[in-house]
Parts: C-alpha cells; sequence; structure tokens
C-alpha cells in the first residue's frame, strides 16, 4: 500500500510545536496485509513457513508526535506505532528500541515500508512502539547517543501518550509490556526497564519481560575501554557520535572538536555529525587508524582513571541494577561493534545482585549484523510464548525442526568439508540457515 501524505494543517501544527508544548498527534503512515507481511518474511527475512504464519493481522503504521522531558523541559519528539488491525481485542505492548542510526530521517517513524520489523512484531498481536528518541525523527535537536535517561524518557512518554489516546484505538491493552532493542536499542531497553514505571501507567500496564540485546551496557568498565583500546575499531563515527552528544548534554568534555581532533577531520566532524549524513559517509572519512584524528594526549585524557569520558560513561551504565521481571540477553561472540563482554558483565552483576530470572544467551560466532536477526526473532518470539492465547504456537515455532542447517566449530566458524577435523570432543554447533536459531549438537557423523 502507498502512504499518504499528511495534510497542511497536520505540517503547520507540526511546525508550531517545534516552539511549544502540543498535545500528541497521530499521523498515518501506511498499512500492510497479514499476507503482504507473510510474504516479506519467507522471501526476504528467510523466516520459516511456521514462524511466517504467526504473521495474521494486517497492521496500521502512525506517526505519533509527543513531548518528552529532556533537561528539564518537554521537548517535540516522534515514533512509530504499529497497530494490528484486530477491533474489540485487549493485546499486549511491545517497545522496541533501535540501534544506531545517524541520520535523523532513518528513524523508525521515517521506515514506512515493509522493511521495518514492526510490521512483523505488530503482525503477531502487539501494539508495537518504536521511539525514535531525542535528536532523531522529527527532534531536531543533537541526538545525545547512547544517553540512558533520554532513551528512557523517550520511550515511557510514547507508551504514557499512546495510553492517554488509547480510547480512540479499535484495539485495547491487556496489561503485558515488553521491552526489547537491539544494538544502542539494547542500550534503552534497559534503560527504560531500569526506570520506574510512571505512576499513571501503574494499573494499566506492567512490564512483562525485558530482552536486550547486543547492546554496550557496560559503557564504562566494557565497550568504551575496548573501543579506546583499539586504533582499528570498525565503527570510529560511534566515538565522535558519543562524544558530541554526551557533550550537548553534559558541557563538560570540550567546547569544539578543535580542541581535541586534528585537522581536517576536527571541521569534518562538526559538519557532519549534524543529523544528515549516515554513518557510513563519516566512517569513510576517517582514517584506517582513527586515534590519528586525535591531538597528542587526548587519548591519555580518555583513558586515565579520573577520565571525564569514563566518569560520563558510568552515569549511562545500565548493567548494574536488579531486575524484577524476567531479563534475557542474547548476543554473538564475534560482534565488531558492540563487544560481547557487555552482556557476560551485566549477567554476573545481576546474577550476583540476586536478580531472580536473568540469562544470556550466546548465539554463535556471528557478526553484529549477522547477530541481530536471530536475536530479535527468538526475542519476539519468547515473549510471544508468555501471551495465553498464543503460547503452543509460539513454542512451537521456537523448538521446531529445521530442515536447513549450518554446521559450526565451537568458536562459531562454519565447517566445510570433512568434521572428523573439527577439534571439539564430539560436539559442534549448528545455526538454522532459516530462523537463526543456534544450538549445541553432536558431529553429523
Amino acid at each position: 500500500m502507498t502512504q499518504k501524505a499528511a495534510k497542511p494543517w497536520m505540517l503547520l501544527m507540526l511546525a508550531l510545536c517545534v516552539h511549544m508544548s502540543c498535545p500528541a498527534q497521530w499521523t498515518f503512515l501506511n498499512a500492510f496485509s497479514s499476507e503482504d507481511i507473510q510474504w516479506h518474511g519467507q522471501s526476504e527475512l528467510s523466516l520459516d513457513a511456521l514462524t511466517s504464519s504467526l504473521f495474521t493481522y494486517d497492521v496500521e503504521m502512525r506517526r505519533l508526535s509527543y513531548d518528552m522531558p529532556f533537561l528539564g523541559e518537554d521537548i517535540p519528539v516522534s515514533g512509530a506505532a504499529f497497530l494490528p488491525s484486530a477491533a474489540g481485542m485487549e493485546l499486549p505492548v511491545l517497545v522496541y528500541h533501535h540501534g544506531t542510526t545517524f541520520q535523523r530521517q532513518s528513524a523508525p517513524s521515517f521506515k514506512v515500508d515493509l522493511t521495518n520489523l514492526g510490521y512483523a512484531m505488530a503482525s503477531m498481536g502487539f501494539v508495537v512502539l518504536m521511539p525514535d528518541y531525542a535528536g532523531l525523527g522529527e527532534s531536531t535537536i543533537q541526538h545525545p547517543y547512547c544517553h540512558a535517561q533520554s532513551e528512557a524518557d523517550a520511550g515511557w512518554s510514547m507508551v504514557e501518550e499512546v495510553v492517554e489516546l488509547g480510547a480512540g484505538l479499535d484495539v485495547g491493552f491487556n496489561g503485558n509490556l515488553y521491552i526489547t532493542g537491539y544494538s544502542q536499542g539494547g542500550h534503552g531497553a534497559r534503560a527504560m526497564a531500569r526506570a520506574q514505571l510512571p505512576e499513571q501507567l501503574q494499573d494499566v500496564l506492567a512490564v512483562k519481560a525485558v530482552a536486550p540485546l547486543s547492546g554496550p551496557y557496560d559503557m564504562s568498565g566494557t565497550q568504551l575501554p575496548w573501543i579506546l583500546g583499539d586504533a582499528f575499531y570498525s565503527q570510529p563515527a560511534y566515538i565522535f557520535y558519543i562524544l558530541k552528544g554526551w557533550n550537548e548534554v553534559y558541557g563538560a568534555l570540550f567546547e569544539s572538536f578543535v580542541d581535541i581532533c586534528q585537522e581536517p577531520y576536527a571541521a569534518m566532524l562538526d559538519t557532519m555529525l549534524n543529523g544528515e549524513h549516515s554513518g557510513t559517509a563519516i566512517n569513510a572519512m576517517c582514517p584506517e587508524d582513527w586515534t590519528t584524528m586525535l591531538l597528542p594526549g587526548v587519548m591519555d585524557t580518555m583513558t586515565t582513571s579520573n577520565s571525564m569520558l569514563l566518569d560520563l560513561a558510568a552515569q549511562n551504565d545500565v548493567h548494574n541494577w536488579t531486575p524484577s521481571m524476567p531479563l534475557h540477553m542474547r548476543y554473538c561472540t564475534e560482534d565488531e561493534e558492540v563487544w560481547f563482554q557487555n552482556a557476560v558483565s551485566a549477567d554476573d552483576w545481576m546474577s550476583a545482585s540476586g536478580a531472580p530470572d536473568v540469562e544470556a544467551f550466546n548465539l554463535g560466532g556471528f557478526n553484529h549484523n549477522g547477530c541481530a536477526l536471530s536475536a530479535i526473532t527468538t526475542s519476539v518470539l519468547w515473549f510471544l510464548s508468555m501471551e495465553s492465547s498464543a503460547s503452543e504456537l509460539a513454542e512451537h515455532a521456537v523448538e521446531s525442526e529445521c530442515a536447513d542447517w549450518e554446521y559450526l566449530d565451537l568458536t562459531g566458524r562454519a565447517v566445510t568439508g570433512s568434521f572428523t577435523a573439527v577439534p571439539s570432543a564430539g560436539w559442534m554447533l549448528r545455526r538454522c540457515r532459516h530462523t537463526g536459531r543456534v544450538e549445541k549438537c553432536m558431529h553429523p557423523q
């Protein structure tokens, strides 16, 4: 189906709301049938027929324009809402926090076609909410990348507005709220789950389960030290995105990039980190050894024990709290963007603190992008299995036999040819090519 253009009066209202607080507003964006979504799941995502059969609802996508708190005032932001066509039914709410996005209009509420996973999640029977975050989507401020408070506030404010607008929706809410997210979104999911449920929601929703996926949870002790210790880190744009975003929030790191970077990089970063350029374009202008972009002595100030950067990172750690709800992480060991030790550190901390149900699942030796679909799919199926009306079908989808396996050694490397050369005492891994499920198995001899 095609996207409908916003009416002129809507555009005027949005322009006015940049400068004043306005009521939350819906904008219709697109809609797809369950058949469209099933086709996409099988042909484009390579999901098996059973998993794709869970896509049973037609879905409408809307943009929600709303206010959220930020640095002591309310600011206008946006997010995507995916609403199943289930008139009269009460459904669970699923909040999905998206991964790293440099361009404002690459945020979820501007991705209206079937590639947006919100359609698939909603077609399984969830009211899906995807906050764009402060500084992305319709928001014009500098995005505070991996800033825990604003990620949590963007999520909770969106939930509050949708609940308040719920009387105008065809579907109701059954009281269950699920939170997940991938990459930066894993950080945001933890930040939101850690924050206290807003008082006005306490009689309406309760957090049923949380699934943070491949996220930088331990910013001060794991993720930033790992990046700063690797001169050839694959995503140098991330470190400068953090620096600019946190500097906008805390104002403590530098006046401008010329204070910490060599030219021409200082001028390039000031120009390109403006919400209009992709991470790919920013990375392309960085040298192979990204640390050569820094002025002499700057790296030392970043990594010393009294580093202001690591102090701010500690303020944005989201691994060190004790969840009362089930919290299951998923990660891959060959992730080149987010070190999997973030999940290990979080699991260790939370388990030691007495959290009743925390687990960290190793999905195998895959890179950051290769890990995503498996992590997201299995997490949403886990959520679905908790809904009594769909639990049998969802559990069947998770546990179903796979017709097409690829085999891996215990380090996650693909095994081709003879299995006899694999030195793993008879054990190896196998991964379903259709669903991404990874499990331990005996050599197929």
